[in-house]
C-alpha cells in the first residue's frame, strides 16, 4: 500500500468550509459532474456522457464517463493526491481537490475503486481510502468476480458498499435527475451535454423541464464589474405562472454549473414568478474561482463576490419593481401610539447625545419657532465640555447613573482647568459633587471618568434630578457648562419645549424624485417623512410573519430613520461651525452607534 500525497496549501479552507448540504446526493453530483466535465476531450464537449449506475446485488454506486480524456500519469497522481490544489490555478471547474473525499465519505469503509484508460489507450486501476491507495497488486475482478474491466477512454468511480442515507437518497432517483438538471442546464442546452441515471434497472436521460414563459424578460450584457471583469450576461424573466422551486432566483453560473441561486427581495407572490441567471468573462470567473467555497455551493465573502452580488442585487431590485402589479395605493395608517412612542425615543436620545440640535416648534396652540434666534445660534466655544449625558433617562433603586463626559480644547494652547460636578435632587438635596484639576493640551479631546452614582431605597429620594458639569479656568472665569436630568423611580414627563422631532409621518416614493431616499429632511416643522415603499422598509416589513412582530419592526425601523437623521444634522451642524474633522466624525459615529445600542435596548422598545 502507498501512502496518499498530501498537499495541505488550503487544508484548513477545505476542513472549515465542509458540506453544507441538505440533500448528500445533489452534492454527490455536483462534484462528479464538474470532475469529468473539466476532463471533456474538446471545448464543447463533443460526444461527452456521464452516467449513475446503482448496482443493488453490490449495494454500490459506479460514476462513469464519456468523450473525456481519462488519466495519464499526470493526471493519475494528481487525483490520488488528495487536496491537491493544482487545479486553482488552472481554467477549469475543480479547485481544492476536495470533491474526491465525498466518494470516500460515501462508502460504508471508505473504500472506492477507479478505472481510467488515457489518451494512449494506457489503461489504470487503483483501490484505496481516503488515507492509502494501491494501484499495482489488485485487479478489478479481485473486489467484483467477472466484472467487466473499463473498455474505453475515460474514467469510471465505484463506490462500494454505500452508507445507508446515501443509499435512500438514491432511490429516488427523479429527485437525483432534478439536481443534475438544475445545475447543469446550461451545458445541457448549449452543447447537449448528456447525463444517464439507471437507479432501477432502466437508464433514464437527465432533460431539461418546460419552464413558465415569461411574461417580461430584461436582459443586461456586457457590464463591467469595477477592475474585476464583466458580467455576459444578466437575464432577468418574470413569469404569470410560478417557476420549479430548484429554478428560482438568480443562477449564478461558472464553467457552465450553476454554483449557487441568489434569491430576490420581493413579496412572495412576485418572488416564486422570476429566475434567471448571470454568466461572466474569464477575467471575472477566474476571480470569483478563487473565492468559490471548496463544495461549489456558494462564495467566500470577498471583493469579487461581494461586488458581483451587490451588482445582481441592484439590477433585480429594479426589475422587482417595473414587474410589481400596480396597485392602488393604500393610504398608510400607522398606529399614533407607536409614532408617539418612536417620537419619544428619538427626542431622548438626541437630547441626551446631541442637546444641541433640540429646536422650537409649533405645538398646538403653540407659537411659532423664533427662526431667527435658531439661525442666530452661537457656536460653542474652543474650550468647553463637548460631552456630559447619563445612561438613561430613567433609573429604579439599585441602579447606578453612569456619565460620560469629554472635554475639548480646540484652541493652540495648553489650558489648566477645573470641572466641577453636582446631581442635586428637585428639592435641592445635594447627591454628588467631585472636583476635577485638569490641564488640556491644545487642540485636544480627553474623557473624564466619573465615578458611577448608585441609588437606594430608603436612602435617595424619588423624582427629577440634575447633573450639572462646569468647567471653569485658572482666573475663575466659566467657559462652558452641561446639564442633563434624569429620573428616580418615577416617570419621566413628555418632552416639552425644545424637541428635535414634533412627528414622523409616512409617504410612498414609487415614480417620485425620492424614491430611492429612506426619509425626506426634517422639515422647518420638525416632521420627519419617511418612505414607506422603499425597498429596506417593504423587506423589514416582509420578514416577519405575525402583526405583532410586524408592527415592532416598523417601531425600530422608524427610530432608526430619526436616529439617521439626527446624525446627518450634528454633521452639518459641526461642518457649519467648522469643527468638523477626523476626529469629530469619530466621536460622531460614537454617538450613533450608541443612539442605535440604546434605541434597541430602551424599556419602551
Amino acid at each position: 500500500m502507498k501512502k496518499r500525497e498530501v498537499k495541505l496549501g488550503f487544508a484548513d479552507e477545505n476542513i472549515a468550509d465542509q458540506y453544507p448540504i441538505l440533500h448528500l446526493s445533489e452534492g454527490l453530483q455536483k462534484d462528479a459532474g464538474q470532475n469529468s466535465w473539466d476532463a471533456k476531450v474538446t471545448r464543447k464537449g463533443k460526444a461527452w456522457k456521464l452516467v449513475f449506475r446503482y448496482i443493488p446485488q453490490l449495494n454500490s454506486l459506479t460514476i462513469e464517463d464519456f468523450g473525456t480524456l481519462g488519466m495519464n500519469a499526470k493526471r493519475w497522481k494528481e487525483y490520488q493526491s488528495l487536496w491537491d490544489t493544482t487545479k486553482a490555478e488552472e481554467p477549469t471547474l475543480g479547485a481544492r481537490g476536495q470533491g474526491k473525499f465525498l466518494f470516500h465519505y460515501f462508502a460504508k469503509n471508505k473504500l472506492v475503486l477507479t478505472e481510467s484508460i488515457d489518451e494512449e489507450k494506457n489503461y489504470r486501476f487503483s483501490f484505496g481510502t481516503s488515507e492509502e491507495y494501491d494501484d499495482e497488486n489488485k485487479k478489478l475482478e479481485d473486489f467484483i468476480p467477472n466484472a467487466k474491466p473499463l473498455d474505453h477512454q475515460g474514467t469510471r468511480i465505484w463506490i462500494m458498499d454505500l452508507k445507508q442515507e446515501l443509499r435512500d437518497e438514491l432511490l429516488d432517483y427523479k429527485a437525483f435527475m432534478n439536481y443534475i438538471a438544475a445545475t447543469w442546464w446550461e451545458i445541457i442546452r448549449n452543447w447537449n451535454a448528456t447525463f444517464i441515471v439507471n437507479f432501477n434497472g432502466t437508464d433514464h436521460k437527465v432533460v431539461l423541464p418546460e419552464l413558465p414563459v415569461a411574461e417580461k424578460e430584461k436582459v443586461f450584457p456586457n457590464e463591467k464589474i469595477i477592475d474585476l471583469g464583466r458580467v455576459k450576461k444578466l437575464v432577468l424573466r418574470y413569469c404569470k405562472n410560478e417557476a420549479p422551486e430548484l429554478y428560482r432566483g438568480i443562477a449564478v453560473q461558472r464553467g457552465g454549473m450553476t454554483i449557487l441561486r441568489l434569491p430576490v427581495s420581493a413579496e412572495e407572490t412576485i418572488k416564486n414568478k422570476i429566475y434567471g441567471y448571470c454568466t461572466f468573462d474569464e477575467d471575472l470567473e477566474s476571480e470569483l474561482k478563487k473565492v468559490e467555497l471548496p463544495n461549489h455551493f456558494g462564495f467566500s465573502p470577498k471583493r469579487a463576490w461581494n461586488h458581483t452580488k451587490e451588482y445582481i442585487r441592484r439590477k433585480s431590485d429594479a426589475f422587482i419593481q417595473e414587474v410589481s402589479p400596480a396597485k392602488k395605493k393604500k393610504e398608510i395608517n400607522l398606529p399614533q401610539d407607536l409614532i408617539e412612542r418612536a417620537v419619544r425615543i428619538v427626542n431622548d436620545l438626541v437630547r441626551e447625545y446631541a442637546p444641541e440640535l433640540a429646536a422650537e416648534v409649533t405645538g398646538s396652540g403653540g407659537k411659532k419657532p423664533d427662526t431667527k434666534k435658531h439661525r442666530e445660534r452661537k457656536s460653542p466655544p474652543p474650550i468647553r465640555i463637548d460631552t456630559f449625558r447619563g445612561n438613561a433617562r430613567k433609573l429604579e433603586y439599585d441602579e447606578s447613573l453612569i456619565t460620560e463626559c469629554e472635554l475639548v480644547n480646540g484652541t493652540d494652547n495648553a489650558a489648566k482647568l477645573q470641572l466641577k460636578i453636582e446631581v442635586r435632587h428637585e428639592e435641592g438635596d445635594l447627591k454628588f459633587n467631585p472636583r476635577y484639576t485638569i490641564v488640556l493640551d491644545s487642540n485636544k479631546r480627553e474623557r473624564i471618568d466619573i465615578p458611577l452614582v448608585d441609588f437606594q431605597e430608603g436612602i435617595d429620594k424619588p423624582g427629577e434630578y440634575r447633573a450639572t458639569a462646569i468647567l471653569e479656568d485658572g482666573e475663575g472665569k466659566e467657559p462652558h457648562r452641561r446639564s442633563f436630568t434624569f429620573y428616580l423611580h418615577e416617570e419621566p414627563p413628555p418632552p416639552r419645549g425644545r424637541v428635535f422631532l414634533s412627528t414622523m409621518r409616512f409617504l410612498y416614493g414609487k415614480g417620485k424624485p425620492f424614491e430611492r431616499s429612506k426619509q425626506l429632511p426634517l422639515t422647518d416643522k420638525a416632521v420627519l417623512y419617511i418612505i414607506f415603499d422603499h425597498l429596506d422598509f417593504a423587506h423589514v416589513r416582509e420578514v416577519r410573519s405575525s402583526k405583532k412582530a410586524q408592527k415592532q419592526e416598523v417601531f425600530l425601523y422608524s427610530i432608526k430613520c430619526g436616529i439617521d437623521e439626527a446624525v446627518q444634522k450634528l454633521l452639518e451642524f459641526r461642518y457649519n461651525e467648522g469643527q468638523l474633522d477626523t476626529d469629530e466624525i469619530r466621536v460622531i459615529k460614537d454617538k450613533c452607534d450608541a443612539m442605535y445600542y440604546d434605541a434597541v435596548s430602551s424599556p419602551m422598545a
